[in-house]
């Protein structure tokens, strides 16, 4: 990888993967600047998507990057080019193409995750095997994970000392290359189909029409960006509060590349007060993870910190179930839960509140709780899905104390007080009044006679859990 050539041959081929726009794109830009003819494709990854299709045909992520790619497709064909759409494995099919192709140069921008990296050392060394150049770029975040790195050049494993070094490498950062692409002299080839639709992308790759939440492509992604910029500098103010809508929603966005977090980050300094600062530590928290995940692939799958390797969780399948059908009792829990499985959306406050419930209330393993978000997540990343999991369950890096434990009633008095999220989603509940609807069968509820519908009485005691959560992770503390 980052191999670079004296000069540069006539024909680039462009790997499109987690950067699914045409605009601010280092990969794209450099090689129409470089060469005479690009070509630009996707590949449907048979090694991602063959475990998804033994359970599933449908799947709204896939809708979300079919409405993305289809984006992508029209408009490369208006600047006459083609988008490339294979379905395979990306080992065999890349060197594949660039052999018909007859390319000289792939470029593609980097992944950091751990299976991402390895299928990128494999495709590399097998274009440079042909003799041909392989050029990469950062693209993804604003600092790699080995920019931003202690006095004794080791990542960091804390937040707050990263966040502080991120932004001084920030500030010394030289002026960022100029990647505004200009769609010109693209290529096209009739041994593919161009595809352009949703329905004919979805059945190349396998699966059915779902309509996401919130629709794919980068048009869909610059507006809502545009339409969160007023409300910037009251993100602090008003982020924890779920039934507001005052969360920018982009994260899916950025996830699939949609918008480039040059964009992300642009908005973030273009204003000096304490909402943009704050979004703009969210957006940190986000490569800090990312770089945990790149010097730490142990913690796919196992806890990051060493003395909770053999915590035990008791495992109770009937409140897994309840937790997942957002059939708690706990209304804040459930209402969360309820959303997520209708649109594969979760306000970021009740994720901390759902997983800290499901480890330290519920005492089943942060593992069946971060695989869970991963089948569904819209936004769905390792990274951050696993060093938030993480994060809750105590056994992270920069995590959450073991003691730390939120209470979902408090939680939903403090962040929903008149219940508005609740009853968003819970719709049995309400007939409560703002108090009651936190704990509705609570002894002492003035409103508990009313008709809640079949919401269920809290599976577990929450003061007793606790407790015994607390004596769980005592347990193994040196």
């Amino acid at each position: 990888m980052h191999a670079e050539a004296k000069k540069l041959g006539k024909t680039g081929l462009v790997w499109l993967r987690r950067d699914l726009r045409v605009h601010d794109h280092p990969a794209l830009a450099e090689s129409l600047k470089d060469n005479d003819t690009t070509y630009v494709v996707f590949v449907f990854d048979s090694e991602v998507l063959n475990p998804i299709r033994k359970y599933t045909t449908v799947d709204t992520r896939l809708h979300f990057i079919a409405e993305s790619l289809a984006e992508i497709q029209q408009e490369l064909n208006k600047a006459g080019g083609q988008l490339i759409v294979l379905e395979g494995n990306p080992i065999t099919e890349i060197p594949e193409l660039v052999t018909q192709l007859g390319v000289d140069t792939l470029y593609f921008n980097r992944d950091y995750a751990p299976y991402a990296t390895d299928r990128d050392a494999y495709v590399s060394k097998a274009i440079q095997d042909q003799g041909k150049l392989v050029r990469d770029f950062r693209d993804h975040v604003c600092m790699e994970p080995n920019d931003v790195l202690n006095l004794q050049g080791l990542p960091y494993k804390v937040f707050t000392p990263y966040s502080k070094a991120w932004k001084k490498t920030l500030s010394e950062q030289k002026s960022e290359p100029d990647y505004t692409v200009k769609l010109t002299k693209l290529g096209e080839t009739d041994k593919y189909p161009i595809l352009d639709t949703v329905e004919a992308l979805l059945d190349l790759a396998g699966f059915q029409s779902s309509p996401a939440y919130l629709k794919g492509g980068s048009q869909a992604g610059l507006t809502r960006l545009q339409q969160f910029a007023p409300y910037l500098g009251q993100y602090k103010a008003n982020r924890d509060f779920p039934a507001l809508d005052k969360t920018s929603m982009l994260s899916v966005y950025i996830r699939h590349g949609c918008i480039s977090v040059r964009d992300m980050l642009s908005l973030a300094m273009s204003e000096s007060n304490v909402g943009a600062e704050t979004w703009l530590n969210e957006l940190i928290w986000r490569e800090f993870y990312q770089m945990i995940a790149y010097h730490y692939p142990h913690v796919k799958g196992h806890t990051f910190q060493e003395k909770y390797r053999d915590l035990e969780f008791p495992y109770d399948e009937q409140l897994l179930q309840a937790w997942k059908d957002g059939m708690t009792g706990f209304p804040i829990v459930d209402a969360a839960m309820r959303c997520f499985n209708e649109t594969g959306w979760m306000h970021n406050r009740l994720r901390m509140v759902v997983s800290s419930f499901f480890c330290k209330i519920l005492l089943l393993d942060w593992r069946h709780g971060e695989r869970y978000f991963r089948l569904g997540l819209l936004d769905y990343e390792f990274a951050s899905n696993n060093g938030g999991w993480q994060w809750a369950a105590g056994t992270g890096c920069d995590a959450a104390p073991y003691f730390r434990i939120f209470n979902p009633t408090t939680q939903s008095q403090k962040f929903d007080k008149e219940g508005k999220f609740i009853r968003q989603w819970c719709p049995e509940l309400n007939a409560l009044d703002n108090k009651s609807i936190h704990e509705p069968h609570a002894p002492n509820n003035s409103s508990s006679s009313l008709f809640i519908g079949n919401y269920p009485a809290p599976i577990v005691d929450y003061k007793s859990r606790r407790q015994e959560a607390l004596a769980l992770y005592k347990s193994v503390q040196p």
